[in-house]
C-alpha cells in the first residue's frame, strides 16, 4: 500500500508567533552539563519522599537526581565495559521507593554476543553505590520499560534492536526476541524470564499502552518493517498487527497519543535516525500518514502529552545532529490546529540540546506537565518547566 502523505501546513505568521509562544512556555534547567553520552533517561521517586527524582543512563554511569535541588548521586559506574544503553525505575514493592533496572554491554553492530540487564539494589543509604545483580539478555539489548501482566502486576519488557546473528548493516536476517522479566520469582536474582514473541527486525524503540479494555498491557513497536501492535490477548494467541507502514524502511521512534477527535495517533521518526517526523491514525489504515517535519538529522526520541492542557495531547520530538536542512539540534513541539490531525503548529523548545532521550512528569506538583531531555554530543541533562500556569 502506497501511504497517503499529507504535509504539514504552517504559515510564516503562525510560525513566528508559535516560535515567540514558546520561548515563555518553557524554562529551560540544565540539571547536569557533565554527562558523556545521555543514552536514556527516566521520571520515578528513588527515595521516597514523594517527589519525582531524575535516573539517568550515562555511557558509563548510572545517575539519580534528587528533586528538587537535583543532587547528583552515582547509583552504579560501569556495569559492563561496552556503555550502558537504557534504565527503567518504578516502585514495584510498594514501599514508595522505586526499584531500578538497567541495560548495558550496548554494541549494535555485535549480534552473538549477549547483552546485559542488571537488577540495580539500593542499600541503606540510597545516595550511595548500588548492588548490580546480572540477568540474562539478548544481544543489542537497547530498551526497557516496564508493562502490566495479565495479572495487573508489573513486569519489565526488553527490547533488543536486533534479531541474534542478525546482519547489523542491513536489519536483515532472525527477528528480535522480546522477554518479559518478572520479579518475585524463587530464583537467585528474583526474577524470572519469559520470551514474548520473536519477529521484527532494527526494533529501536516501543511504548507500553492500555489499547484495549483488558488486563495487560499491550505494545506498539517501531520496526524497520514498520509500527506493529504486540496484544497479549488473554484467553487466546498472542496477536502481532501492523498498524502503520511507509516506504521510507519503517520507523525508529513511536508513542501513543489522543487527538482532538478523541482518536489515537502514532508519532514516529522515521526511518531509525531518520529526518522525518509523521503522525499515522491507525484507524484509517496502515498508510494514512502526515508529514509533521522532514527537517529532523538523526531523530532520536518522540514523547506525547497535553503540556498546554487543551484536553488532547502535543507532540514533541528530539534529534541530535547537524547538517541539510537543520542547522541545530534540537527539541521542538506540534499541536494540532484542527480535528483531523492533518494541520499542525510547530513552536521550537530547544535549538541548543543535541537530544538523545525524552521524558515526561510533572516534577513540581503544579498539575502542568514537564519535559526532561538528556543530550549526546552536547552531554547534558536538562528540565524545561512548563510555565503555562
Amino acid at each position: 500500500m502506497r501511504p497517503q502523505v499529507t504535509a504539514i501546513r504552517v504559515g510564516l505568521l503562525q510560525l513566528i508567533v508559535g516560535l515567540n509562544l514558546s520561548a515563555a512556555m518553557f524554562r529551560a534547567e540544565t540539571v547536569d552539563d557533565n554527562l558523556r553520552i545521555g543514552y536514556g533517561v527516566t521520571v520515578a521517586d528513588v527515595d521516597g519522599d514523594g517527589r519525582l527524582d531524575l535516573v539517568v543512563a550515562d555511557q558509563h554511569l548510572i545517575l539519580w537526581y534528587r528533586n528538587p535541588t537535583w543532587t547528583r548521586h552515582e547509583m552504579a559506574e560501569r556495569l559492563t565495559e561496552r556503555d550502558h544503553v537504557c534504565v527503567a525505575a518504578l516502585d514495584l514493592d510498594g514501599d514508595g521507593r522505586a526499584e531500578v533496572m538497567a541495560g548495558a554491554g550496548w554494541a549494535p553492530w555485535d549480534t552473538t554476543t549477549p547483552g546485559a540487564l542488571f537488577v540495580l539494589r539500593a542499600g541503606t543509604d540510597r545516595r550511595s553505590a548500588w548492588t548490580p545483580v546480572p540477568l540474562p539478555a539478548e544481544p543489542t539489548l537497547h530498551r526497557i520499560r516496564w508493562a502490566r501482566d495479565d495479572a495487573g502486576r508489573w513486569s519489565l519488557v526488553t527490547l533488543p534492536l536486533h534479531g541474534r546473528a542478525n546482519d547489523p548493516a542491513t536489519g536483515t536476517g532472525p527477528g528480535v526476541r522480546v522477554h518479559r522479566y518478572t520479579p518475585g520469582a524463587g530464583t537467585e536474582s528474583g526474577w524470572s524470564q519469559t520470551l514474548l514473541f520473536e519477529g521484527l527486525n532494527k526494533t529501536h524503540n516501543f511504548d507500553v499502552v492500555a489499547w484495549d479494555d483488558d488486563p495487560p498491557d499491550e505494545l506498539v513497536i517501531a520496526s524497520r518493517q514498520g509500527l506493529f501492535l504486540w496484544d497479549p490477548n488473554p484467553g487466546g494467541p498472542a496477536r502481532l498487527r501492523l498498524l502503520a507502514t511507509n516506504e521510507l524502511g519503517g520507523m525508529g521512534e513511536v508513542r501513543v497519543g489522543r487527538g482532538r477527535d478523541g482518536h489515537r495517533f502514532l508519532a514516529a521518526v522515521e526511518p531509525m535516525h531518520g529526518h522525518r517526523l509523521a503522525i499515522y491514525r491507525p484507524e484509517r489504515g496502515p498508510g494514512d500518514r502526515t508529514v509533521l517535519s522532514t527537517n529532523l538529522v538523526e531523530g532520536h526520541a518522540v514523547v506525547t502529552g497535553d503540556f498546554l492542557g487543551l484536553g488532547h495531547d502535543q507532540v514533541v520530538v528530539g534529534w541530535r545532529g547537524r547538517g541539510g536542512q537543520a542547522s541545530s539540534v534540537g527539541v521542538q513541539m506540534f499541536l494540532p490546529r484542527d480535528e483531523s490531525g492533518e494541520s499542525w503548529e510547530a513552536r521550537i523548545i530547544d535549538d541548543t540540546m543535541a537530544c538523545e532521550d525524552l521524558a515526561v512528569a510533572d516534577l513540581d506538583d503544579d498539575g502542568d506537565l514537564d519535559l526532561v531531555a538528556s543530550g549526546r554530543a552536547t552531554r547534558n541533562l536538562k528540565i524545561y518547566w512548563n510555565q503555562r500556569r
